[in-house]
């Protein structure tokens, strides 16, 4: 982002200095009473030598005053160990119901069968079904078959 911003900076600023040096080299006379032939644009050309740098500075001054992102956060997450910065990133992007009953599966020690899911978490048969195929589409749990109910156990990459 801060990149992005100064090259933006930079290159607005050379385009500022050639717009200004175009401007001065076809406004002012090349010819100016009591400079000679030619003189006119010669004495001008200054501008856009100045021009350049201070459009630079002015504008990196006004984005480190309205963006002052220098100093980033040192991250919590690295004194964790893996497997828990493996779960805490696969919470994240659950929806509520999903990060429930995976919570309870991470707390009955990563197996139980579909109905004790369904009772402990107090969804229906049929939502915990539904959570459970989208769980396991994404290889977050598998399912057994045991008896007339499933077997869920959650995968061994995040227990």
């Amino acid at each position: 982002m801060r990149v992005r911003a100064l090259i933006f900076l930079i290159v607005f600023s050379v385009l500022v200095g050639v717009l200004a040096y175009l401007l001065i080299y076809f406004y002012f006379p090349r010819e100016s009473p009591g400079m000679g032939h030619g003189m006119g644009p010669q004495l001008y050309i200054w501008i856009p030598i100045i021009m350049v740098p201070v459009t630079f500075s002015v504008g990196l001054l006004a984005y480190l005053a309205l963006f002052p992102e220098i100093e980033q956060k040192p991250s919590t997450e690295t004194a964790l160990p893996k497997e828990q910065q493996t779960r805490t990133a696969v919470l994240r992007v659950l929806k509520d119901d999903e990060k429930k009953v995976v919570e309870l599966l991470i707390n009955a020690g990563g197996t139980m069968l579909q109905r004790d899911i369904a009772r402990k978490t107090g969804f229906s048969r049929v939502k915990t079904h539904r959570i459970l195929y989208r769980l396991s589409t994404r290889g977050i749990v598998t399912a057994k078959k045991y008896y007339n109910t499933y077997q869920i156990t959650l995968a061994e990459w995040l227990f």
